[in-house]
Order: structure tokens, then sequence, then C-alpha cells
């Protein structure tokens, strides 16, 4: 392997530092409104069904949005991308403090899904650039798990400025946060290609890659994605992921104030336990996918057997949570779960990586993501309605630990192995078959 000077080595610890910051905020942003959930609900007067729906706004947004972002990342770079998404969503998190209405909190919503959606295919498509295919899964792992460490600081930061400040000045201030990462992105980070690399840099960077140099793809080689078992097999374990991610990520708050019976302020401070479990989960799902890599797994089966490890613990565990009539005992559980559905959540980056080209990245994540979003938007609706329906969150529990079992069943068998340049250009083999 070529070695990598120290100026290489700082610029990479500065990169990931750079995009894991961006992505904590991405996730403190997305939870204000679950951490303002009973607030809202009191003050505009909302059933948990439109709770529920509201809730849904962002990641439907989000998801939709992956389509068309993903080829535009591809075409246009990580680093305008991802800062003009930062400042679209920090700017609809601050206007989301001045809604009078629920129609108004929609639309700070849909506009948050809009500026988050290309955050983590550039993040991830930024490490691709800047790190060997031996060295990705710490840094996925870094960056992922910052998005879980934002819930984690969420939690009890976001419920303390709700009780001290009220909701409104919350949201604003998260926004104005936003705007000075914006500036800080822009004056910082730089691609590769104009960091003025020594050759020797430049060529460990480009080791075992053929395609850093290739033109982004066009809409025939964008459409023969969906031609492979390997993209689907993907693309719908992430589906389910997202599903039972999505109702930990939108529900937990409420869920311990109405089935557990805690208070607002202490929902909010006991929620940060099984999100802190998830960044462990997102640090450990790098550091393991590594480790098989160094025993001769190859890129794309390191990504496939801690994934679907993660969703088989994220089914079992939820369904001992759903079950369990000890408050502890259920946070226990739900705290384990959340640990495994990080290990599928990291991972399907690390996955995605080895699946395709460079050059169709971008592409690639965000028809990921879309599947994921789309999981992640339809649980919350579903959940508040049987919610509502049934008067527990036993049963809409139970069905997203059979969602994620099922995931973690595609994910396994589905995918037959890296998709090639001329897989993608329409001149190799075509996987569906």
């Amino acid at each position: 392997m070529i070695p990598k000077s120290a100026r290489l080595r700082a610029i990479q610890y500065g990169v990931v530092a750079q995009i894991s910051v961006i992505c904590m905020i991405n996730y403190i942003d997305r939870t204000t409104l679950a951490i303002a959930n009973p607030a809202i609900r009191a003050e505009m007067g909302l059933s948990l069904s439109q709770m529920g729906l509201l809730l849904s706004a962002f990641p439907l947004t989000y998801a939709l949005s992956q389509l068309p972002l993903g080829p535009v990342i591809d075409r246009l770079g990580s680093r305008l991308l991802l800062g003009t998404g930062l400042a679209i969503w920090s700017v609809a998190q601050g206007l989301a403090g001045l809604a009078g209405s629920p129609g108004q909190l929609w639309v700070c919503r849909i506009l948050l899904g809009v500026g988050e959606a290309p955050t983590i295919p550039s993040c991830t498509k930024v490490v691709r650039r800047w790190f060997t295919v031996s060295e990705r899964g710490k840094p996925v792992g870094f960056f992922t798990g910052a998005n879980h460490l934002g819930q984690v600081i969420a939690a009890p930061l976001l419920t303390v400025m709700m009780v001290v400040m009220g909701w409104r000045w919350m949201f604003a201030i998260m926004g104005i946060l936003g705007v000075i990462c914006v500036v800080v992105w822009f004056a910082l980070y730089r691609d590769p290609a104009d960091a003025s690399l020594s050759d020797s840099d430049i060529a460990h960077l480009a080791e075992g890659e053929t395609l850093h140099d290739a033109p982004p793809m066009n809409f025939s080689q964008w459409r023969h994605l969906y031609n492979f078992r390997t993209s689907w097999g993907i693309w719908l374990g992430v589906f389910c992921s997202g599903y039972m991610s999505g109702i930990y990520a939108t529900w937990l708050p409420a869920y311990l104030e109405i089935e557990r019976h805690m208070s607002i302020k202490a929902a909010g401070m006991v929620a940060a336990i099984p999100f802190a479990l998830s960044v462990i989960g997102s640090l450990f799902a790098g550091w393991a996918a590594d480790a098989l890599g160094h025993r001769g797994v190859t890129p794309l089966n390191r990504g496939r057997i801690v994934f679907v490890t993660g969703l088989v613990g994220l089914g079992l565990f939820t369904v001992l949570a759903a079950q369990s009539n000890s408050t502890v005992a259920a946070l226990t559980w739900i705290s384990t779960a959340m640990f495994f559905a990080q290990l599928a959540g990291s991972c399907s980056w690390v996955s995605a990586s080895a699946a395709v080209p460079e050059n169709c990245l971008g592409s690639f994540g965000g028809i990921m993501n879309c599947f994921g979003y789309i999981g992640g938007a339809i649980a919350p609706a579903v959940t508040g309605i049987a919610v509502d329906i049934t008067g527990s969150f036993a049963m809409p529990l139970v069905l997203g630990a059979i969602i994620s079992l099922a995931g973690g069943a595609v994910f396994w068998f589905l995918p037959t192995g890296p998709i090639t340049a001329e897989d993608v250009a329409g001149r190799g083999r075509l996987a569906v078959s």
C-alpha cells in the first residue's frame, strides 16, 4: 500500500470532523419536533394521529428529495450540495419557531427535508474521495455515529431549552447554529483535486480505484441501477431498517410519556440513553466492517454481514421491549435494539460504497436513502394511528420488528455482488435475471 503523508492524515481527520459536526446538527434539527411533540400537541390541539402525520412530513419529503438529488451530487459535488442543503434546512428550522399553525409547521418540515436530503449521500462521497477502500469503515462509522450523538445531545439539550425558553426559541437557536456551520463549511472544505496534494498522496487515494476521474453518470446509466438484484437487495433492506428506526426517531419521547407515564422533562432526559447506544453501535459497526476486511471478507460482504446482524438484533430486542411490563426493562431492550439498529444504519453506507463505482455513488445512495426514509415516513403515521386505536405502542412495535427481520433476510439473500462500470453502462450482466 502506498504510504500517506502526515499532511494527508491531518486533512482526513479534519474532513471527518467537519462532516461529523454537520451530521450531528442534522440529527439534532430533525429531532426538535419529536422533543416538542407534547408541547406542540397541547398548544395547537393536535391528536396523536395528526401529530403522527406531521412527524411524517420530514421523512417523506427527505425520501422523495433523494431521487433527483443523487445525480445532482454526482455532477456538482459534495461541497456545493452539502453547504447549500445546510443553509436551506437551517433557515427552515429557524422559521419553524415562528409557525402559528400546523400548516406552517408542515411547510417548515418539508423545507427541512429538502435541505437535509443531500447530507448523508454527500458525506459518503466525501469519505470515498478522501479515503481508500480499506479505510472507509471507520470514517463512515464516525459520521453516522455523529448523527446519533446529535440525538443523544438533542434529548437533554432541547428539552432544557424548551422548558426554559419555550419550543419556539428552541427552533430559532438551532437555525442560527446551522447558519454558522454553513460559513465554516464553505471556508474550510475542499475536494482532493483542489487541495494541492503531493503526487504520493494522490496515488495513495487512487489506490484500488478505477473511476475517480470518470464523468458523472447520465440518465440512461441511472436507470440501469434499477436492473440489479444487488440494488434491490440493499434498497429494500434499508427500507425495512428505516421503518423501525423511524418509530424510535419520532415517537420515543412520546412513548415514554404515554406508555411509561413519564413527565415531558423526564422523557426528554431518559430518551438520551437509547440514542447514546446508537452512537456506540455506529462506531462499532465501522470497526467491525474494517475488521472483517482485514480477515479477507469482500467490501460488499463486510457491510452485508454487519447490516443483517443489526436488523436481526433490532427486531428481536424490539419484541422484548413491546412485551415488557417494566419501564427499566423496556428501556434496556429499546437501548439494545437501537445499538443494533445502527449496525445496520452505518453499514448500509459501507455496502453502498462497495456496491457501485464512485461516479454513481451519489445516485445509488440517494435512491437507497429514499427507500429508507419512505419506510421512516410511513412508520410515524402508522404508529400514531395504531396508538390512537389501540391505546398502546405494543402492536406498532411488534409490526416494526417483523419488518426489520424481513429486511435482514432480503439484504442477505438478494444482493449478488458489486455492480461494475460496464453493468451501469448497460454493457455487462443484468443481475435481475
